[in-house]
């Protein structure tokens, strides 16, 4: 017999490696410290924080570990965990290493994962399924489970997965030294594993009630990941690398049913429905990123109007994560964009806030060099390098614009025969044709800037000047009669019947 069969023969003691994440240490190491009293120091026990010392070669370690590890304890409890998490590369060594080494003496090594308080990660999932069917230890418990400790060992006197995985553990030692037990000692025995388990519970119980069990989060996030390391700074390389990761609870606003786990950056923006909206969606999402990535922010603002009747949504990054294999996350937050909350008279308010948006319109676009977005201003400052960002911009304004009128209700019935009369406007279909019909135009054009490249984006300054003309000449006369017609109705709604104060005498100091 080879001189490292009779080792394994004479093996004295059990080498478990536990596998968890740095978050668990505590509770792993109270674990380890129960296993090792219970079983009289006849288990060698590897736990990385402690046993790998800094400066020693850490993979190197644990590969040495895992090599000579019988027993691969993956401890598991589903808490958020802000480390990396080496638990499946652990998985997969050991795999392989006991297809090189199945037994350890006469023992058979093994993985058991014990779950804690969740579901099993997929990693554990597959050695489940197809190496160890019946050797997963679960302990899943709910809120109420844990409103004190004697309902807590209710719950888990019926399943007593901890005694189970216990006896397991003593039948392997038992294995190893070739004992078997009977009578008086294996009572003995038992009792003192019951023993064990109660003061693990115990332990568990203090643990589990510090820890989170649901988190749900409120708002959506997008995470995009850029490449390790980048390779280029080309904005389009880096985005064409990019991942996306979707945190929150629905992303039906990017037209997906259920949400995706994670997708590169061009799935993502062909994956978009309504095509239309994908322009938009890209454009906000590409200078926020863009911005973060410049470490120069110019506005840290997008915003998206999801479609005619559809909510509409604000951008904005809320953390940048600089690895130093220069790898950049970019979390960004997407927010729907709420009513305003109306009080008093429905009437008044919605007058108020007709005024307020003809007013604005007409600043951004009519009002000739001193609106950003008017024809004459645009012709003069939008050079080649400020004509995407110029169209974008207004664009982005514009649809703000025409979210807060939908969110104000501007087209109820109520408030049009409060401006125009209990006749209504002889031409006000008309209007609402001419309307949309400039903003379709404008619309079109802009989509078409946005997919324009670099290189041939002053090409088309002619064609946006001219859709942008038509834009304001058929929507100023609209705008100037809204705007006046609704102030006269704010007007008389504020002040009716309201008669001129009476001229009081000015008395001479002399008298």
């Amino acid at each position: 017999m080879a001189d490292a069969d009779k080792a394994e023969d004479q093996k004295s003691k059990l080498t478990i490696f536990v596998s968890y994440a740095r978050e668990d240490y505590q509770l792993v190491s109270e674990l380890a410290e129960e296993l090792k009293d219970t079983f009289s120091l006849a288990l060698n026990i590897f736990i990385d924080k402690r046993a790998i010392e800094g400066g020693d070669e850490w993979r190197l370690g644990i590969n040495n570990a895992l090599d000579e590890a019988d027993i691969l304890l993956i401890v598991y409890t589903g808490q958020k965990k802000e480390s990396h998490s080496f638990t499946g590369y652990e998985i997969g060594y050991f795999s392989h290493s006991i297809k090189q080494r199945p037994m350890a003496g006469t023992v058979k090594r093994r993985s058991i994962p014990l779950i804690i308080g969740d579901k099993p990660p997929s990693a554990v999932s597959e050695i489940q399924g197809i190496m160890i069917p019946k050797e997963t230890f679960y302990l899943e418990v709910k809120p109420g489970d844990l409103s004190s400790e004697g309902k807590f060992m209710e719950v888990v006197a019926d399943a007593n997965p901890f005694q189970d995985f216990l006896c397991l553990l003593g039948d392997a030692l038992l294995d190893l030294k070739k004992e078997k037990l009977t009578g008086k000692d294996q009572e003995r025995w038992n009792r003192k594993l019951d023993e064990c388990a109660g003061r693990l519970y115990s332990k568990i119980f203090v643990y589990l009630r510090s820890c989170v069990y649901l988190e749900r989060y409120p708002e959506r996030k997008l995470i995009v990941r850029t490449a390790s390391p980048p390779g280029s700074s080309d904005d389009d390389a880096i985005f064409n690398r990019c991942t996306i990761d979707f945190v929150g609870e629905s992303f039906e606003m990017f037209g997906f049913r259920d949400r995706p786990t994670k997708l590169p950056w061009r799935s993502f923006m062909q994956a978009i429905s309504p095509a239309e909206l994908a322009t938009q969606w890209h454009e906000g999402i590409r200078s926020l990123v863009s911005d973060a990535l410049s470490g120069v922010p110019v506005e840290n603002y997008a915003f998206v109007r999801s479609s005619e009747l559809g909510p509409a949504y604000r951008l904005f990054v809320s953390l940048v994560r600089t690895y130093y294999s220069e790898l950049k996350e970019i979390h960004i937050y997407i927010v729907e964009v709420a009513p305003t909350p109306e009080y008093g008279d429905t009437t008044t308010t919605k007058l108020a806030r007709a005024v307020d948006i003809g007013l604005r319109y007409r600043s951004l676009f009519l009002e000739g060099v001193r609106s950003p977005f008017s024809p004459e201003k645009f012709s003069f400052w939008v050079t080649k390098d400020r004509l995407r960002p110029a169209v974008r911009d207004m664009w982005r304004e514009l649809q703000h614009l025409l979210a807060d009128a939908r969110q104000s209700h501007l087209d109820d019935p109520e408030l049009l025969a409060a401006i125009y009369g209990d006749d209504g406007h002889q031409n006000l279909d008309d209007l609402a044709v001419l309307w949309q019909s400039a903003e379709d135009g404008l619309s079109k054009l802009t989509h078409e800037v946005m997919a324009t490249p670099d290189d041939k984006i002053m090409a088309m300054k002619p064609a946006i000047m001219a859709a942008l003309r038509e834009f304001c000449t058929k929507t100023e006369l609209m705008n100037r009669e809204y705007t006046a017609r609704a102030l006269r109705a704010l007007n008389a709604k504020l002040t009716p019947n309201v008669a001129e104060p009476a001229q009081t005498p000015v008395r001479s100091l002399s008298a």
